[in-house]
């Protein structure tokens, strides 16, 4: 009796622990507080898969674990999306990171980091074994295609962790994002909802 009960306490710890977790459902979270978010309507973004397509939210802006508020990722925003799913671009830049050297449920973190120019990058983390579809170097405008998902680095399960940050490499601060091309979003993407790209 004492061993299932070890058993099923460390099952709930493993399983509330942000990425390393499975998609499990949680209260939604309006946003970050005093977080600045641009206008979603004229925002910049797109969401980062095919128009047409639809996938739920995982933990999104401080939702819990990494994604807590005050921690690098607060403002970033998981994509629940099965291994080898497409990955576009969210907004126009430059590829200035390429990593996709490791396997899924392992390490490295394979990932995509487009520099926007102004300040701002987007990473595209968690993408499977040689799964990015562009090179360092190569511009892309949004809907070009970035890679594949998968599980690497800090994923116990197959997602897309999106995060725009304010620099490049490591140490950064995520920074507010919204998606003009699906429902209205004036606070980001609320966790464990499913949202469609529409055109854009």
């Amino acid at each position: 009796m004492n061993r299932s009960r070890s058993a099923l306490s460390a099952l709930v710890l493993v399983t509330s622990v942000g990425c390393l977790s499975g998609p499990t459902a949680a209260p939604p979270v309006d946003g970050c507080p005093g977080g600045s978010y641009p206008d979603w309507s004229t925002s910049p973004y797109v969401l980062p898969f095919p128009v047409g397509q639809s996938w739920r939210t995982g933990l999104t802006n401080c939702g819990g674990s990494y994604h807590s508020q005050g921690l690098p990722d607060a403002f970033a925003t998981d994509f629940d999306m099965d291994l080898g799913s497409l990955i576009t671009a969210s907004r126009e830049g430059v590829v200035v990171h390429v990593e996709e050297s490791g396997r899924d449920f392992d390490f490295p973190n394979n990932l995509v980091v487009v520099d926007h120019g102004d300040g701002t990058f987007a990473q595209y983390m968690h993408l499977t074994r040689d799964g990015a579809l562009v090179q360092i170097g190569d511009t892309v405008q949004p809907g070009d295609s970035i890679g594949l998902s998968g599980a690497t680095g800090l994923a116990g399960y197959p997602h897309l962790h999106f995060v725009v940050t304010g620099a490049w490499p490591w140490p950064y601060t995520s920074r507010a994002v919204t998606f003009r091309n699906t429902s209205p979003n004036p606070t980001g993407l609320v966790g464990f909802a499913v949202y469609g790209a529409l055109a854009y």
